[in-house]
């Protein structure tokens, strides 16, 4: 059946009719309703339900307020650190804003809706750099962890809310200026879609750039966002569909005037202007109410500060200006009266609202100026932390995306059989971490100075030491020791460190190449080889410098077979080394304790040598003779140092060989090379008698620098042996070849800090496929990109953080005054008979004539064997001797 529409006019009239009746039934009966409403006003019964009802209200609307005082009160703080490579997608936004509904629980919603709000928080960290946080309440923390998932390549790490802003301590007070954003038209009408390519979020890096917090500036932007439930959504998008259909009708009815009651009166066709704007509101409504996704009540809240005048303003117009992005058929502007000269009529920044603004911005309250709806499309640029399509350069990232940590890795608490390696992130929350010493052999970590390499080291070694194993620390710089020495001072402890430092010009312990070592004295032929290898790594030898090779090889080998026909007393030193090769007289007097195949090099091919051939030798030994400390560590004949025993007994070895010259370098390869020669000769032990010995060693390329690859030989055997090395330097570059390939192939973690592009590309190929070089190149500080041994099976790349020392503390014993580091330092002197170096110098200067007058005297050629020699037994005797004459 065809029906007309209703006539406007006869609803009015109609309307009209009804109105007029109902004003006369209210006037012929006001007069009796008005006497019984006065009789129900004085009843007791009456007054008593009103005052009940009352206070139930009242009640209702206490415990009301409470339980919301209680929700913010519980809110936790989540921070989303993209990676450089994030880039979601639309699809990926509007997904993660869907898994934000889980904010406002369905029973509660409507008692708790202020606190229920999901905060996006922009504002500046300590360096200036955006950063992107979500507060929302306690229980919805799983439900955003399961959102996050819609984003690949972004980090959760839970932090502590914000202190309420205020000015720098101390500090004038700060200049302050205040915004609150509503929508300026009806929710029916739609923002602008920004898109996400570029990134709406580089408007508000750069608006926050420049931003000096510790000089007592402060910019936050808060985007509060209570979510509409799905039959809230059904709802609103019904409710904002009928008010359009109103709207409408009401348009037409305008342009047409009013008809004659018979009907309307016909219009003739529509102009242009009119198709596009109708088409442009159809387009409009569709983007806004054609989609069915989530639905937002939004609450922005802006606030700058700073104490210089004028800059909190100039802050937040820049902070406005990245809004106006938005704008579309809708926008945000500022709550408030405009003026037109740029100021505000009762906007936030008034007095009357400055008090509950703060009170908003400090606790997540939600209670907007005006209520309207905004989709998820609307502001899905908000809605995600800063991608690679936002260039500024002032963002906080974690780098690039890497694999989450290997499952089953254990949390560290302090456990002897674990070594602390950092913290990992998952699902928002850090834990400490560490990896089981049975899987440890070979470690390499690389990366810049100043990245957490050498602050992670201290706290490995300090775990080790402290819980019973051996230990060796080799620092060129002395700045670990100096923390590390405080953590050591007890007395159980102090009985078991060592300490080789060339940078004390006080007091030096003994060290003799070539004398004996006591009962547990290696090989001669190790010794020698340590020697020759710790040449040719140092002076950068190889196979061209065969004539050097050969006399340091036979010195070393003369003066060691020499050593065992002479007292512990006047054993040889390195310091003969020069005597031997050029002093006629000498030489021809040692020539008769040393071995024939010795013997015939120095009596026949010697000799055939230019003159100028010893030079590149004894040119070294003659600048280790010029300093003091060295020549009293190395001019010693008797040793108290022996790292073998070290190795056995579980020592802390601390050693600091100084840095930059080639006499400091051939200290430390001396130290190195030492060790691992020492370990070598432990194959006489059963294996389960070899116990652990672990080496760490910084700016590992200073013992590289032979190209005959001794040290990846060395420390590929060594592993065998019991040492387990811990190797640091700044770039893989700067290693040679083969001990690149020996670590590489052989190591149990591999760790990297940023990298040049070219040593980040050798890292890289470690990982084949799992990680780019440029994401090691762009690594931040302490951050480590970490590969471990997990259960025989060698994880992929993950996302590490290095901690400092002071943040295992609980594990460690408190660092102690001076005074007890100076028992340390006694105790020291004592065992390792450490003596000033001018007094030790003074003995050296004699020695060359006090061996040649044993030799010359001595009568027979049978060796002195090591049971009729006083080897470290006797020290020990010697030191309970100075005991008891310090006692008397």
């Amino acid at each position: 059946m065809n029906m007309k529409p209703t006539n406007p006019r006869d609803a009015a009239a109609a309307f009209a009719i009804a109105a007029l009746i109902a004003i006369v039934i209210v006037l012929r009966n006001a007069g009796r309703w008005l006497a019984a409403a006065e009789r129900a006003v004085t009843s007791p019964a009456v007054i008593l339900t009103a005052i009940g009802g009352l206070a139930a209200l009242a009640l209702l609307a206490l415990a009301r307020s409470l339980a919301v005082r209680r929700a913010l009160s519980r809110r936790v703080a989540v921070q989303l650190v993209p990676a450089g490579s994030f880039d979601p997608g639309a699809e990926a936004v509007v997904r993660f804003a869907a898994g934000l509904a889980r904010s406002r629980r369905a029973i509660r919603g409507a008692l708790l809706a202020p606190a229920c709000a999901v905060r996006v928080r922009l504002d500046a960290d300590e360096s200036g750099r955006l950063r992107y946080t979500l507060e929302l309440p306690a229980h919805a923390r799983r439900a955003l962890h399961t959102a996050a998932g819609a984003y690949a390549g972004v980090e959760l790490r839970e932090v502590p809310l914000p202190e309420p802003p205020g000015g720098k301590p101390g500090g004038p007070a700060p200049e302050v200026a205040r915004a609150e954003l509503v929508l300026a038209r009806g929710s029916h009408e739609p923002l602008r879609e920004v898109g996400l390519d570029p990134d709406p979020l580089a408007a508000f890096a750069r608006a926050l750039s420049g931003l000096q917090p510790k000089a007592g500036e402060g910019a936050v932007v808060c985007l509060d966002l209570l979510v509409v439930s799905a039959a809230g959504r059904r709802r609103a998008r019904q409710r904002l569909l009928d008010r359009v259909s109103r709207m409408q009708r009401a348009k037409r009815e305008r342009e047409s005037g009013w008809a004659p009651i018979q009907g309307r009166a016909e219009k003739g066709p529509a102009v242009p202007a009119e198709l596009v704007d109708r088409q442009a509101g159809l387009e409009a409504l569709r983007a806004k109410l054609g989609r069915a996704e989530p639905m937002f009540h939004p609450q922005v809240l802006i606030r700058a500060s700073s104490p210089d005048p004028g800059a909190a303003k100039a802050r937040l117009e820049g902070i406005l200006a990245a809004f106006d992005g938005f704008a579309g058929e809708n926008n945000f502007r500022v709550s408030g009266i405009e003026t037109g000269i740029g100021a505000v009529i009762g906007g936030a920044d008034a007095p009357w609202r400055r008090g509950r603004f703060e009170r908003r911005l400090a606790s997540g309250r939600f209670s907007p100026a005006r209520k309207r709806l905004v989709t998820a499309s609307e502001i899905a640029g908000l809605l995600k932390p800063p991608s690679t399509r936002c260039a500024a350069p002032n963002v906080v990232r974690s780098g690039e995306l890497l694999a989450p940590p290997p499952p089953g890795l254990p949390t560290f608490t302090g456990q002897p059989n674990l070594l602390p390696l950092g913290r990992v992130s998952e699902d928002g929350r850090e834990r400490l971490v560490g990896v089981p010493l049975a899987e440890t052999f070979f470690s390499y970590t690389a990366g810049r100075t100043r990245y957490g390499k050498t602050e992670s080291a201290i706290g490995q070694f300090l775990h080790l030491a402290l819980n019973g194993h051996g230990c060796f620390f080799l620092d060129p710089h002395t700045d670990a020791l100096e923390k590390i020495r405080p953590h050591l001072t007890s007395e159980e402890l102090r009985e078991r460190v060592l300490e080789i430092n060339l940078a004390d010009t006080a007091r030096q312990p003994g060290w003799n190449l070539f004398g004996p070592h006591g009962e547990g004295e290696w090989r001669a032929t190790e010794r020698v080889d340590a020697v020759v290898d710790s040449f040719a790594s140092a002076l950068r030898w190889d196979e061209t410098n065969t004539r050097a090779l050969n006399l340091i090889t036979q010195a070393a080998q003369a003066l060691v077979e020499l050593a065992a026909y002479l007292p512990e007393e006047l054993a040889p030193t390195i310091f003969q080394v020069p005597t031997l090769l050029g002093n006629e007289e000498w030489r021809a007097a040692v020539l008769k304790f040393v071995s024939p195949p010795t013997r015939a090099f120095f009596a026949e091919r010697f000799p055939r040598l230019a003159s100028e051939a010893i030079t590149p030798v004894t040119n070294l030994i003659d600048r280790l003779r010029v300093s003091p400390q060295v020549a009293a560590l190395l001019g010693s004949p008797l040793s108290t140092y022996d790292i073998r025993t070290a190795m056995d007994e579980g020592k802390i070895v601390l050693a600091c060989p100084g840095q930059g010259s080639a006499r400091d370098r051939l200290i430390a390869n001396l130290l190195v090379y030492d060790l691992l020669h020492a370990a070598r000769s432990r194959a006489s032990l059963p294996p389960e008698k070899r116990r652990p010995f672990y080496l760490f060693l910084d700016e590992v390329q200073t013992y590289d620098g032979a190209s005959s690859g001794n040290l990846a030989a060395l420390l590929e055997q060594s592993a065998k042996y019991g040492v387990r090395a811990l190797l640091f330097n700044q770039s893989p570059e700067r290693l040679t070849a083969q001990t690149l390939n020996a670590v590489m192939t052989n190591r149990s973690h591999l760790l990297s800090t940023a990298l040049g592009a070219k040593s980040a590309a050798l890292v890289a190929r470690e990982w084949p496929g799992k990680v780019e070089p440029q994401t090691i190149a762009n690594m931040p500080r302490y951050s480590f990109c970490a590969s471990v041994t997990l259960d025989a099976e060698v994880s992929p790349p993950f996302l590490l953080r290095g901690v400092a020392v002071e943040e295992l503390a609980e594990h460690f014993p408190e660092p102690v005054m001076s005074e007890e580091v100076e028992s340390l330092e006694v105790e020291l002197d004592r065992r390792m008979r450490r003596r000033p170096p001018a007094e030790k110098v003074a003995a050296i200067n004699g020695h060359d004539k006090a061996i040649l007058d044993f030799l010359r005297k001595r009568k027979t050629r049978k060796p002195i064997r090591a049971t009729d020699r006083p080897g470290m037994h006797t020290l020990r005797m010697l030191e309970r001797s100075d005991e008891g004459s310090e006692a008397r």
